[in-house]
């Protein structure tokens, strides 16, 4: 053992764990790779075989558990197996034969790496057996011993022949769990050994955050792999936060200010800059004042911050983060680009306890054993919350968070994505322009809200806007910055930590009808509030457009839902105009989840007033070709034969080609952004597509000044001309 490394040995009712204090020792360096520490690892594991945790304290602690330690206790079997047998030539009772000195010597020169040994062993038993059978010689006892160990140890049943290299296997193997002692968050610093690297890409320019995805070879999964900086700070400056952390514990404020959400990173942030510059001269570390800020803004971030789930929630390609309980035990699991990733991150308990209390303070929600789900907006990183907890899971607090796009969705985004064709985006572009009740339904994560964001868009800017959610989805701040009219309204959540102040649904949309005439749009379309819309809808109440979102994977699918379950009369769901299907498309049951529209049906006016057979309901206006990942346009659709395009033809007073050269024109525009975008991608947001449609409208209306119609070949030259400026004026 190591004389200058205490051990803590902790034995609780069905756990041992074992505590090496690394912090003053001066013979190795508190790693794997390390002889000394790793024969003193080898040597605990020997006495005492049942341990569950071995944890290395310095300035970056390591926790070797689990596969990891089960990997090193069969090393520490090994080593004790064949350590007896390396004193064979000193043996009296034992003749050495000229067959035993080449393994002897094998033995005598990796005492000190039982790794390298077992890979020298294994080199010589392949080696030996073929000779055996050339010269048919009787074995040793040596090697028959030698022989029955490397037969029986675990190590050649994991590895069989294919054993890697010593350092693939001290750095990919026996890969510990690594945290700076500041802070409670475990990362993996490493891939597992069946990684294969798929690309790497920076976080932001502000905060040097490395992120790596990789496939696995073993398990159709990836893994989004974080390294922030805090994890290469040099071992003064860990000690030295470590520190800083001890005097926190201690500190008692002059003031309340650091209880304020907005104030309290500021506050720790000087609290940190204050006590790193006193400490100073007792550390061997001379930082510029520029390091102390960036040290103190590390620190802050990890007291008063959401600590290394802010990088995750900054990651504009991640969608959700699962904390899964209990933390210890599971990595968190995130969707990354649309496809399910674990990772090299893992929280503690101390992590998920300060997630809940922080969640409680800034929502103003119970969250407890008696109320034990919570449900809240997490605005500064544009993120749902929804938590539980005890009795409801019995494992421990967990969370899921869905992340929203920073900036609004487009429809010019999702054809850059495929998950809609250009005339799917200027048939919804015209049908949202044509005043027209939509429903946008879909499975969780299929987009439905991020599709409802992008039709906003194509609202024209002199209508007011009213949106009513239980959580803040839909970017209001966003579209109020680039000039939209628009008005939220939250209700109260159905989850069970919902405030008793807050409004009910059914309230919330009676006072939006009486807010004045307005485009109605609802986060989800659930429960009872929905008849009182649909009634409102049925005889014109509600207004101008009427858009929401509701859960369901077919247009059956929705009616089923809202006549049979909500209990909507099928005479107040025809005042619905059309239904959008949006779903998370797996080609072939691949791995990859592609979002994709894959339906956009109109509900027909006559033909099934006598019943509610919802194959009579829907008429196609395009439907999705999973095989050729395109939207196809119906006959019904391409001939003109669409009630709801015959609807919006007589309410404008024109012919129904005329809608469709519309359509066209519409769809046009929006490719054209989309292939301009590729040398900028600026012209895919929502201040760009306010823009263009805004020009559309213009030069529309010159167009009947001049006309005494709408010449579409004249908008279209027009548009051109003004698309064309307006890209070389720069956003």
């Amino acid at each position: 053992m190591l004389q200058d490394c205490p051990i803590q040995i902790s034995k609780k009712t069905k756990e041992t764990n074992i505590k090496i204090n690394c912090r003053n020792c001066t013979k190795g360096n508190a790693t794997i790779f390390d002889k000394a520490c790793r024969t003193s690892i080898l040597s605990l594991l020997q006495n005492e075989p049942g341990v569950k945790k071995i944890i290395l304290n310095h300035a970056l602690v390591k926790v070797y558990a689990e596969e990891t330690l089960q990997l090193l206790k069969e090393l520490a079997i090994f080593t004790e197996d064949i350590t007896i047998y390396t004193k064979f030539k000193e043996s009296k009772d034992y003749t050495v034969t000229i067959n035993d000195e080449y393994l002897l010597e094998i033995l005598e020169n990796n005492t000190d790496d039982p790794y390298q040994t077992y890979i020298d062993l294994a080199i010589w038993k392949k080696q030996y057996q073929k000779e055996r059978e050339e010269t048919d010689q009787n074995p040793s006892k040596l090697q028959t011993i030698i022989s029955e160990i490397l037969t029986k140890t675990p190590l050649k049943k994991r590895f069989k022949e294919d054993f890697p290299s010593r350092d693939i296997f001290y750095r990919q193997y026996i890969c510990p769990y690594v945290r700076p002692g500041f802070i409670d968050s475990f990362l993996k610093l490493n891939p597992p050994p069946d990684a294969v690297f798929l690309k790497t890409y920076p976080l932001s320019k502000d905060r040097p955050v490395s992120i790596t995805l990789y496939s696995r070879k073993s398990k159709p999964e990836k893994i989004y792999f974080l390294l922030p900086p805090e994890y290469n700070l040099s071992s003064e400056e860990l000690l030295l936060l470590e520190e800083v952390r001890k005097h926190l514990s201690s500190h008692r404020p002059d003031d309340a200010s650091f209880m304020d959400a907005a104030n309290a990173r500021e506050y720790f942030k000087r609290f940190a800059r204050n006590i790193i510059t006193t400490l100073l001269d007792k550390h061997p570390i001379n930082p510029s004042a520029e390091h102390i800020d960036h040290l103190s803004d590390i620190f802050a971030r990890y007291t008063a911050g959401f600590g290394i789930l802010e990088d995750v929630l900054q990651d504009p390609n991640i969608q959700d983060v699962y904390i899964n309980a209990p933390v210890e035990n599971n990595p968190l699991h995130l969707v990354v680009n649309g496809e399910e990733c674990s990772s090299n991150i893992y929280l503690s308990i101390d992590d998920v306890e300060a997630l809940a209390s922080r969640f409680r303070s800034l929502s103003g929600r119970p969250f407890s054993e008696a109320i034990p789900t919570l449900d809240m907006d997490l605005d500064i990183y544009h993120t749902r919350v929804a938590a539980i907890s005890n009795p409801l899971t019995p494992k421990g607090i967990a969370f899921a968070l869905r992340r929203h796009r920073k900036h609004p969705w487009t429809l010019a985004h999702f054809i850059a994505n495929k998950m809609l064709s250009p005339f799917a985006a200027g048939l919804l572009s015209l049908l949202v322009d044509g005043q027209s009740s939509l429903l946008i339904a879909g499975s969780r994560g299929a987009g439905k809200t991020s599709l409802l964001s992008a039709l906003l868009l194509e609202i024209p800017q002199r209508f007011r806007i009213l949106t009513i959610e239980d959580t803040s989805e839909i970017p209001v701040d966003a579209l109020q910055k680039i000039d939209y009219k628009i008005q939220s309204l939250l209700t109260k959540s159905l989850a069970a930590g919902s405030s008793s102040t807050e409004m009910h649904p059914t309230d919330t949309l009676r006072t939006a009808l009486r807010l004045g005439e307005s485009v109605l749009i609802l986060g989800e379309v659930r429960g009872i509030e929905a008849k009182v819309l649909f009634e409102a809808m049925r005889v014109g109440a509600a207004g101008n457009l009427i858009m929401g979102t509701i859960h369901g994977s077919t247009t059956q699918a929705v009616f089923e839902r809202i006549v049979h379950d909500i209990g909507v009369p099928p005479t107040s769901f025809k005042a619905v105009d059309a239904v959008i299907v949006a779903a998370p498309i797996r080609t072939e049951g691949g791995i990859e989840r592609k979002r994709r529209i894959i339906q956009i049906s109109e509900i027909l006016s006559t033909g099934w007033i006598q019943g509610d057979n919802a194959d009579m309901i829907f008429q196609d206006l395009m439907t999705y070709d999973v095989e050729k990942d395109q939207m196809n346009i119906s006959d019904i659709l391409s001939m003109g034969q669409s009630e709801l395009l015959q609807k919006i033809a007589k309410k404008w007073g024109i012919t129904v080609e005329k809608v469709l050269e519309n359509i066209n024109l519409r769809a046009w525009m929006k490719q054209t952004i989309v292939e301009s975008s590729k040398n900028n991608p600026l012209l895919l947001e929502a201040e760009s597509i306010r823009d263009a449609n805004n020009a559309f409208w213009m030069i529309l209306e010159e167009s009947k000044q001049h006309f005494n119609t709408v010449d579409y070949y004249f908008i279209k030259e027009q548009w051109s001309k003004w698309f064309k400026e307006y890209q070389e004026r720069g956003l």
